[in-house]
């Protein structure tokens, strides 16, 4: 179903987010991502994030009202 779709790219996207701040801890100074663009990159997953529940709860309110009709 549509919810399980949305758990399972959340996993993978939390997932994800924790590699790539457990990379930054482990990788010398001239490898790590500066700070100011990771925090750019998790505001970008952020906006994201809320855009797809954006999405799924339009699509969950529309699916209520068709089967209204």
């Amino acid at each position: 179903s549509a919810e399980d779709q949305r758990e399972e790219y959340k996993k993978k996207h939390e997932a994800s987010v924790k590699k790539m701040d457990a990379s930054q801890r482990t990788l010398n100074e001239n490898e790590k991502l500066s700070l100011t663009l990771v925090q750019l990159i998790n505001a970008r997953c952020n906006k994201i994030s809320e855009r797809i529940q954006s999405i799924y709860k339009f699509k969950f309110e529309n699916f209520l009202s068709k089967s209204n009709l």
